[in-house]
């Protein structure tokens, strides 16, 4: 039913909206006539209508913040406009907007340190009085209009409103006391019990109640200055009464419209009352469209940009994209079909010796530099930055001086702003090809085109051309096609003439658009070899200061190396992709202004290189660091830790690892324990035991922060082996320095497809009795990826919990949990660290890349 209800709001919605539509439609002609009319307003009072935006959301931050106050919590000015605009955008989208969307956007109320409920319980208070403000003003509207045309059906009318009004209040103070018509609502509708007992408990304070229907009550001030000054701003007779029952019955339409706020049918309501005082029907339209404007598409753009205040907001980065992108598609498909090519279209400027000119060519290349810049843009780069902000200046200016394309040059400006905003997003730096293009094509491609041309002009001459056959003048003619500086270099004749110059404009684009792509194309500057080679340093570095279970692999032999000046500390990292993973931290002295002055140092480096930075697997304990350093986190997995001094096979919840130990053991198979050095015949059956497990798993080797099968490094470690009776080995694990005080781990456990069920359970409980006798109290079994994500933690964490509990895909990791949950191990939280949100889109290909296995 509720879903019902739901779908029904919406349709009946979109009903509304397109029957505006449709109104709008067939009332073209007035409507073209009255964006003319639009268009000669005056700029004063325009300018006048916009203060009164301003002051409208305002007006509604103060009406919050006194629906808090009575409820004796103090929210700040800011964050309660930034409540209101949010919600008020989001509203517009949701059945019931108002109220549905009172749940929405409680983390910047939280940030304050006020309650879920709190802020529930205030944005009824705020609704309630909007509404109660709106009544208010509905009864004086009714009264003020009864004035002026008394009757004695009215006068009836109004006492039976006044009735209405009164009756309304004695239920409200019935259902405050607990009286009839609480105990009646409560024996339909259990739940208002609790809501009851939440309203007496909070103790509301009534000098902040009436503050708030004051505010709420110049909220509705401001709507019919609106309406006031949209028709003093058109040159138009205003008139107060008109004013006060036009916007009465438009904002009746707008509150209670099920879906989108009323947009169409508000519009209707107001040109019809509008033309009954006496307008024509374009002045009705152009009333309606700039109150509007004023009352509720800029409140709404606003809303929309609230979402951007945040400087890492992910959304700061992919709309400037996603802006070129599309402008890039709509030139491109301009210049394949001219047909759809206005005579006012200017997006892009190609000088002649008339003046500017305009082609599809222009077009066209136009197109596909946006799309460039686009591209570049989404990874960061400056050089991408620079170039979309000359092409959006361009675009702004121009649609400005030529006094049309207004859309255009909103647009424009609105990227201009966001890009300035974001400015230090885009750090990577320019690339230094354009300045050695001999190992690109384009040093034979380029002098083959112009080589091309010349060659054409000459062949073609002055049957196909009316141009000059000296060398200087074919060598300028072709420059001028190929670069687009004229629009038909040469005076074609002929329609082979106009194809030819077709020819080398498209050579031309392409040419230049590979120059900007190779010239936007970053460059990392190649690995320092010194540096790699510093390996026994940074192992000296690992056993003086190693204190994490996967510093092993910090040195494994896959990674790279960053030391601080005086070399008293690493970062052992892996580039790729534009990024600089790091495997977990610094490895240094455990002094915290150590420790960050190196990751300070290293991300200085890596902003040099053009490389953004991600710290993979880092400890819960660890965040409030990278945190206090302006950086993101995000929940990888966990990592299971085993109290082997205190672990035993005793009791219940034992039963099935006893069960599954004592079967092996009667099928005649037996654990032991190899001590390096390994011999080369025993590697070689470690190595069978580990290509079957990569054949039967389907699997490939993974490296970064796990080893793989490498004989050297088998060597040189213990592996506990499950063997049969004939001492062929089934199943192996081999240990691994572990660093962090009184732990120990293993790398590899691998298993044979013909091993019997339990084989790893056999494996670790061995391993255990390794850890005791090895002085051990800990055992880390390692990484259990995407657990520990809490379905009451946000919308992330409750998608990626439904998905690890429900989807099939999601088996093998989920049980690996299981697994080692059997073990009842401490879980300790990892996450990936990173510095915008947008880098977190491209860190799961990041990471899958630098595990894999160069070939």
């Amino acid at each position: 039913m509720k879903n019902w209800k739901v779908f029904f709001k919406v349709l009946l919605g979109l009903i509304l909206f397109f029957g505006g539509v449709f109104f709008f439609v067939d009332q073209r002609a007035e409507v073209m006539a009255a964006s003319h009319l639009i268009q000669g307003s005056s700029q004063l009072w325009l300018a006048a209508g916009a203060v009164l935006s301003l002051s409208y959301i305002i007006v509604h931050g103060l009406v919050y913040t006194a629906s808090f106050k009575a409820l004796s919590y103090e929210l700040s000015l800011p964050v309660a406009v930034k409540l209101f605009l949010k919600r008020n955008f989001v509203g517009v989208f949701l059945p019931a907007g108002g109220f549905t969307s009172i749940a929405l956007f409680r983390n910047d109320t939280a940030k304050e340190e006020i309650s879920r409920s709190t802020t529930d319980f205030a944005s009824v208070i705020y609704t309630l009085v909007n509404l109660l403000s709106l009544l208010l003003l509905s009864i004086f509207v009714l009264f003020f209009w009864g004035v002026n045309n008394a009757n004695g059906s009215f006068l009836l009318f109004l006492v039976g409103s006044i009735g209405l009004c009164v009756a309304i209040t004695c239920c409200i103070v019935s259902f405050y006391r607990k009286k009839a018509i609480y105990r009646l609502t409560v024996r339909y509708f259990p739940s208002v019990q609790s809501f009851h007992q939440d309203l007496i408990s909070r103790k509301l304070s009534i000098k902040p109640l009436i503050l708030s229907l004051v505010w709420a009550t110049v909220v509705e001030l401001i709507g019919i200055l609106h309406l006031y000054v949209s028709m003093l701003a058109l040159h138009l007779e205003p008139s107060l009464e008109a004013c006060l029952i036009v916007y009465t019955v438009a904002t009746l339409f707008y509150c209670f419209s099920p879906f989108m706020k009323g947009v169409g049918i508000v519009e209707i309501s107001m040109v019809v009352l509008l033309c009954r005082f006496g307008y024509t029907e374009q002045q009705a339209i152009s009333i309606s469209l700039l109150y509007r404007l004023f009352e509720f598409w800029v409140p709404l753009l606003i809303g929309g940009l609230s979402f951007f205040v945040q400087k890492d907001n992910i959304l700061v980065r992919i709309l400037p994209a996603i802006f070129l992108f599309v402008s890039g598609l709509l030139n491109i498909f301009s210049a394949i079909v001219p047909s759809f090519l206005s005579t006012k279209q200017h997006n892009i400027l190609i000088f002649d010796e008339s003046g500017f000119f305009r082609s599809n060519i222009s077009f066209l290349l136009a197109g596909i530099v946006c799309i460039i810049c686009s591209i570049f843009l989404v990874r960061g780069l400056r050089a991408a930055w620079y170039l979309s902000l000359i092409i959006c200046l361009v675009l702004c200016t121009v649609s400005f001086i030529d006094g049309t394309g207004y859309a255009e040059s909103i647009s424009a400006f609105f990227v201009i702003v966001i890009l300035l905003y974001s400015y230090r997003h885009y750090f990577v730096p320019n690339s230094k090809r354009f300045l050695s293009l001999k190992n690109t094509a384009l040093t034979f491609f380029i002098p083959s085109a112009m080589l091309y041309g010349v060659i054409g002009f000459y062949l073609l001459d002055r049957t196909h051309f009316l141009m000059e056959g000296t060398t200087v003048s074919l060598i300028k003619t072709t420059f001028q096609a190929f670069v687009l500086l004229h629009a038909h270099a040469g005076d074609p004749q002929t329609l082979l003439g106009y194809h030819f110059i077709y020819s080398l404009n498209f050579l031309g684009v392409l040419c230049i658009s590979v120059l900007i792509y190779h010239s936007l194309k970053p460059v990392f500057k190649p690995e320092d070899i010194a540096v790699d080679r510093k390996v026994e340093l940074a192992q000296e570095l690992l056993e003086k200061y190693g204190r994490s279970p996967v510093d092993y692999f910090k040195t494994y032999g896959d990674k790279s190396f960053y030391f601080n000046d005086s070399e008293t500390g690493f970062i052992a990292y892996k580039m790729t992709m534009g990024f600089a993973v790091v495997l977990e931290g610094p490895v240094c002295e455990n002094n915290r202004d150590i420790i960050i002055d190196l990751i300070q140092s290293f991300e200085r480096y890596c902003r040099k290189q053009g490389l953004k930075v991600t710290y993979y697997r880092v400890d819960h304990a660890h965040l409030d660091l990278y945190q206090g350093l302006g950086k993101k986190y995000f929940l990888i997995g966990e990592e299971a830790i085993v109290d082997v001094s205190n672990f035993s096979l005793q009791g219940k919840k034992r039963k099935s690892l006893r069960n599954a130990v004592n079967n092996i053991e009667r099928k005649g198979y037996h654990s032991q324990c190899y001590r390096a050095p390994l011999s080369e015949d025993f590697i070689k059956q470690l190595r069978v035991v580990s290509d079957n497990w990569l054949i039967d798993m389907k699997r490939s080797e993974r490296v970064f922060s796990q080893g793989m099968f490498n004989e050297a490094k088998i060597r040189d470690s213990d592996v506990i082996t499950l063997e049969d009776a004939n001492g062929k080995i089934l199943a192996f694990l081999n240990i691994i320095p572990n660093y962090a005080p009184k732990e120990a781990t293993y790398d590899l456990i691998r298993k044979m497809d013909t091993a019997p069920g339990g084989n790893m359970d056999v494996l670790l409980l061995h391993f255990m009795e390794y850890c005791r006798e090895e002085g051990y109290q800990m055992l880390n079994m390692g990484l259990a990826p995407l657990s520990g994500f809490d379905k009451k933690k946000g919308v992330i964490g409750t998608t990626i919990h439904f998905l690890y509990n429900k989807n099939k895909y999601f088996r093998n990791t989920r049980g690996l949990r299981e697994f080692k949950e059997k073990y009842e191990p401490l879980w300790i939280q990892k996450y990936i660290v990173y510095s915008h949100d947008i880098d977190l889109l491209a860190v799961p290909l990041v990471i899958n890349k630098i595990m894999r296995i160069k070939k």
